[in-house]
């Protein structure tokens, strides 16, 4: 196990075993707006809980946000390598105010049992060199689907608006600098920044040397996008990024309710020896168009999908096309008051969500079908597509641990999960309206229901 792996499960493990982790003060954000100079500096009995050091404040020097304030918030009481955030002041402070500092990786995706099995014996993978590609994470033993693999927390958690708010270089300073303040600012530095996304012929950023060049490109190849306080953010996970791409990949990220923890867990079960990946990219997409997504990173995918025959590589295009167009679909046939094709057409998704290996997709198909038959007035048809997608929602993580899960009611679950057709479809069936017409009239082929189960 690399030094890495030992130091965060070291953290994490002693971190779930007490039982309240540094006191949370109270940010004295008016001193941050106090001032007219780019930068706000305090005394050093002025540093406000919960942050380690002087909070250092920059006022933008764009147009667009002339005059808005970001500032560099450390705390080395949390996570392996502390964390500095870069943000607004009102952003630290809801931050602040809700705890977020204290969001141990082990609470959010582990139940106690769990945490105590993961961290009393050695981790299930091995960091390893891949050629090619670096670095590598490999499993170590047999993991079984859905298992937590591996849990993180991020070291640096920048804004996304610093990029509209400050010219490249100025960005670049607060980088370096909130990196330098971390605990362990080393672990950061030492990760790949092969694939910065930067154009060759880009000439401002030709200077190796530059302050935060180093620490600019470890962010833009290693970073995962994530939301804070309701914000966009770019988030450092050091021992999470180093699991490589693949388009088809075997497992998943999964966030913390705050946004700055995260775990992997696995789609199925992974042997050992196997490497361990993630998809950079929203999946189902068309080999053209993850292709040209993974341009910023620098590399071609190799994975199993990218790497199918011609003639079965456009099979798989043309039913990822299909299940991108089925919600839209769907909608339009139950609209126009063809309930049982639309309801069809739901079930042979599933199908095709399976052959693209996309499991994912399925929770939300689950629940649209859930309510489509509860809108037709099948509310047992419905309790068995909804319960199924509950299920698998509760099997991946999405539902917090087994100690957090809440008590099931269909009507509920409903209303909370899904999007896009699942939200849009509330017509009931002009067979059922007003009390008319009979609950068999929709007509769906049944053997397609019994080939889905």
């Amino acid at each position: 196990m690399g030094l890495l792996s030992q130091s965060a499960f070291a953290f994490f493990a002693a971190a779930r075993l007490r039982t309240a982790w540094a006191a949370l003060g109270v940010v004295a954000f008016d001193k941050l707006l106090q001032g007219n100079s780019q930068q706000t500096v305090f005394s050093q009995n002025d540093i406000p809980d919960p942050w380690s050091h002087e909070p250092s404040c920059f006022r933008s020097t764009s147009i667009a946000t002339a005059g808005k304030q970001f500032c560099i918030y450390t705390a080395n009481t949390t996570g392996p390598t502390g964390v500095s955030i870069i943000t607004t002041p009102e952003a630290a402070q809801t931050i602040e105010e809700l705890q977020f500092l204290d969001d141990n990786p082990l609470d959010n995706f582990l139940t106690h049992q769990q945490a105590q099995e993961l961290f009393t014996k050695d981790p299930p993978y091995e960091v390893r060199k891949v050629e090619g590609k670096g670095l590598g994470v490999f499993a170590t033993r047999k993991i079984l689907k859905y298992e937590t693999v591996m849990i993180d927390q991020a070291s640096v958690v920048e804004d996304m608006e610093i990029e509209k708010a400050f010219s490249a270089q100025e960005a670049r300073t607060m980088l370096a600098q909130a990196v330098n303040q971390l605990r362990r600012p080393q672990i950061v530095r030492a990760m790949s920044s092969d694939h910065g996304g930067h154009d060759s012929s880009d000439t401002e950023d030709d200077d190796d040397d530059g302050e935060g060049k180093l620490e600019t490109d470890i962010m833009l190849t290693n970073a995962y996008g994530s939301e804070v306080t309701g914000r966009k953010f770019r988030n450092l996970f050091p021992l999470i990024s180093r699991i490589n791409h693949a388009c088809s990949p075997n497992s998943y990220v999964l966030f913390s309710r705050a946004g700055i923890s995260m775990a992997i867990k696995t789609y199925r079960d992974i042997e050992a020896g196997e490497e361990l990946s993630v998809s950079y990219l929203t999946l189902g997409q068309t080999f053209a168009h993850r292709t040209h997504a993974l341009r910023r990173w620098g590399f071609t995918c190799t994975c199993s999908l990218c790497t199918l025959p011609s003639t079965a590589k456009a099979e798989s295009d043309l039913r990822r096309s299909l299940i991108a167009q089925s919600d839209s679909k769907i909608l339009e046939m139950w609209n126009a008051d063809k309930y049982s094709d639309a309801i069809g057409l739901a079930i042979e998704g599933i199908q095709m969500i399976k052959d693209e290996g996309l499991e994912h997709f399925l929770t939300d198909q689950y629940a649209l079908l859930a309510k489509l038959w509860m809108l037709a007035g099948e509310r047992k048809k419905a309790e068995a597509w909804a319960r199924k997608s509950w299920d698998m929602l509760a099997g991946m993580g999405y539902l917090g641990n087994e100690d957090e899960q809440e008590m099931w009611d269909m009507e509920t679950f409903l209303e909370r999960v899904g999007s896009g057709a699942m939200k849009a479809v509330n017509r009931v069936p002009a067979s059922l309206r007003d009390g008319g017409g009979s609950k068999e009239g929709l007509g769906v082929d049944e053997r397609l229901v019994e080939v889905q189960k």
